[in-house]
C-alpha cells in the first residue's frame, strides 16, 4: 500500500476540518431553529413548517459551504477535478456538493483525484446531518403534539 500524497493529505484535512465545523454550524442552527420558532401551544402547525423551513435553509447553507471548499480546492493544482460535463461555475459546484450532500455521493458525475476525499466526507456529512435533522424534526413533532 502506497502512502498518501500531499495533495490528499491536504484535501482530506480540509475534509475533516468541513465535517467539524458542520458540526458546529448545525449545533448552533438547531438551537436558534429551537428558540425562534412559534410556540407549539398557540401554533402547531406553524411551529413545525418553521422547524422545517430553518432546516432547510440550514442544510442549503451547508451545501454551499461545501461548494465553496470545492471549488477552493479544485482550483488548486494537484488536488484533482471533477467530471468534465461538469462546469465550473457557481451552480456546478452547488449542484455537484447538493447531490453528493444529499445523496451519499451517488451522482452521475465523478471526482478524480484527491478531491475525492473531500466528495467522502461532504457525503459522510450530509448522512449525518440530515440525520441529526430527522431526529430534531421529530422531537418538535412529537412535542407539538404530545396531549
Amino acid at each position: 500500500m502506497q502512502r498518501m500524497t500531499t495533495s490528499e493529505i491536504t484535501v482530506l484535512a480540509w475534509g475533516i476540518g468541513l465535517l467539524f465545523l458542520y458540526g458546529v454550524l448545525h449545533m448552533t442552527g438547531l438551537e436558534l431553529i429551537r428558540r425562534a420558532k412559534p410556540r407549539q401551544e398557540k401554533h402547531r402547525y406553524l411551529g413545525l413548517l418553521f422547524t422545517f423551513w430553518g432546516l432547510a435553509m440550514l442544510h442549503l447553507l451547508e451545501i454551499a459551504l461545501a461548494a465553496v471548499v470545492l471549488a477552493f480546492l479544485v482550483s488548486q493544482s494537484g488536488n484533482g477535478s471533477l467530471s468534465e460535463s461538469l462546469g465550473s461555475t457557481a451552480a456546478d459546484y452547488l449542484y455537484f456538493a447538493g447531490v453528493s450532500f444529499a445523496t451519499l455521493g451517488y451522482t452521475q458525475l465523478e471526482a478524480h483525484g484527491a478531491i475525492r476525499l473531500l466528495v467522502m466526507t461532504v457525503s459522510l456529512s450530509g448522512f449525518m446531518l440530515i440525520t441529526w435533522s430527522a431526529t430534531f424534526i421529530y422531537t418538535i413533532w412529537g412535542e407539538s403534539f404530545r396531549e
